[in-house]
């Protein structure tokens, strides 16, 4: 009895140990599988994590490259809206002043620089006009430069064909950074710099197109523009239309002056402008700097035997060769005009009356060398003149005091044997009957 209750214990004892470890067993694997469960949940979360990522850091390179491109061109924007208002802002200025009745040829490369500096706003620019050269060809001269400091020789004087910028002169067409590596745009040539320190970013001519032809009248060059509108090329156009259209303007301004202001037969300057605006102009200047000017004037002895002996033709061409004559022995300041007839008047500025004694004793010495035709009919054998000499301040401080204190020692030119220099001295007590009222015109021989 009492063996078969153990027997029956150990075998209890013995199932419930098998149970226990059945349930191990399944509760091991029970947490296996919720292990790789979750490892897999994990991996799967982190495969989805990296693919948000990607994606993210993707939508951000896009986002960044959009960004950077709305800059560019918000930035583009502002360049075109700052050049187009620099454009209109100086534009009115520039367009009057080289609209000017007074606008000389040499003040246009300056204006157009300036221009072309409000609405590129460059680190260089230069400005070239164009000029015939000895052997009949044509050359660019530098008229105005800014940003290159002292210029360098090559690039004072640049013949056509040379450089780039002799290249656009030739072909006559506007040329950006990038045409130049383009082998389509240089005829499959490539075009050497005219100097390593000059940046040819933006290169054209100034062409001026006429009917019967097309001008080069110069060449602008641009380098590096910090601001670049939009249609560069066609604000650049702008630029130099202008700038050869303000060429034509002001060199036509200038002959017309030139016709308006000489004398017809001699090429000198007329009566009117010269005592109307030269000489008191000069005056003032000389007379702000506490410094002298001396007048002289002159006329031909016996002109109406030359013209009535040898006709008044040969009279007009002694004229033209008295006048060749004074433009060779005067002085770059000196100014001469025809007064009227035969007579003709000298305005020396910075003179005093000993150096402008010694100029007009050297012309009245010329003259009487000089081999003008005919002169072998003149009194004397030869062709002369007579003057007189004034000096400001000591004979007087006006237009109107020094001709007429230099007339007086014509006079007196006159009386004395003619062919002679006679400075103005005032009018002895003796002589006031005979100078009073007399006027140059009516001299006559």
């Amino acid at each position: 009895m009492t063996f078969l209750v153990t027997r029956d214990r150990q075998a209890c004892g013995e199932s419930h140990l098998f149970d226990l470890s059945e349930i191990a067993v399944v509760v091991l694997l029970i947490a296996t599988a919720v292990l790789l469960y979750a490892l897999l949940i994990t991996q799967a979360r982190a495969r989805k994590q990296r693919s948000e990522i990607t994606n993210l850091e993707h939508r951000l390179v896009r986002t960044e490259a959009q960004t950077k491109e709305q800059s560019r061109m918000i930035s583009r924007l502002e360049s075109d809206k700052g050049s187009v208002a620099s454009l209109a802002r100086s534009l009115p200025t520039v367009v009057r002043e080289l609209n000017s009745g007074d606008i000389e040829p040499r003040q246009v490369p300056q204006l157009i620089v300036n221009l072309a500096r409000e609405i590129f706003q460059p680190a260089q620019v230069l400005f070239y006009t164009t000029r015939n050269t000895q052997g009949g060809g044509q050359e660019l001269a530098l008229s105005y430069g800014f940003g290159l400091g002292e210029i360098p020789e090559q690039l004072k004087v640049v013949p056509f064909h040379k450089g780039k910028i002799g290249w656009v002169a030739t072909h006559r067409i506007d040329m950006l950074r990038e045409d130049w590596i383009n082998p389509q745009r240089t005829e499959g040539v490539r075009v050497e710099d005219n100097h390593p320190t000059l940046k040819a970013d933006i290169v054209g001519p100034l062409v001026h197109h006429s009917r019967d032809n097309e001008q080069v009248l110069g060449v602008l060059c641009i380098g590096a523009p910090a601001s670049m509108p939009r249609d560069e090329k066609l604000m650049f156009q702008l630029v130099t239309n202008l700038g050869s259209l303000a060429l034509i303007n002001a060199q036509l301004v200038t002959r017309l002056k030139g016709q308006a202001n000489t004398d017809g037969l001699t090429g000198l300057l007329n009566k009117r402008y010269f005592m109307d605006e030269l000489l008191p102009q000069m005056i003032v200047e000389v007379d702000q700097h506490a410094r002298s000017l001396a007048l002289f004037i002159f006329d031909l002895d016996h002109f109406k035997t030359y013209n009535d002996t040898n006709g008044h033709p040969a009279g007009d061409e002694l004229l033209r060769g008295l006048a060749e004559l004074l433009r060779r022995q005067l002085r770059p300041s000196d100014r001469c005009c025809r007064y009227g007839g035969e007579e003709f008047v000298v305005a020396m500025p910075n003179t005093t009356r000993e150096e402008g004694l010694r100029i007009a004793e050297r012309i009245r010495s010329a003259v009487e060398g000089e081999p003008f035709a005919h002169r072998e009919k003149q009194p004397g054998g030869r062709v002369t003149i007579s003057g007189g000499l004034a000096v400001l301040p000591h004979d007087g401080n006006s237009a109107a005091d020094l001709t007429k204190h230099a007339d007086v020692a014509l006079y007196q030119s006159k009386r004395r044997g003619r062919n002679r220099i006679t400075p103005y001295q005032g009018v002895d007590i003796g002589d006031a009957e005979d100078a009073s009222g007399f006027d140059l015109v009516s001299l006559g021989d």
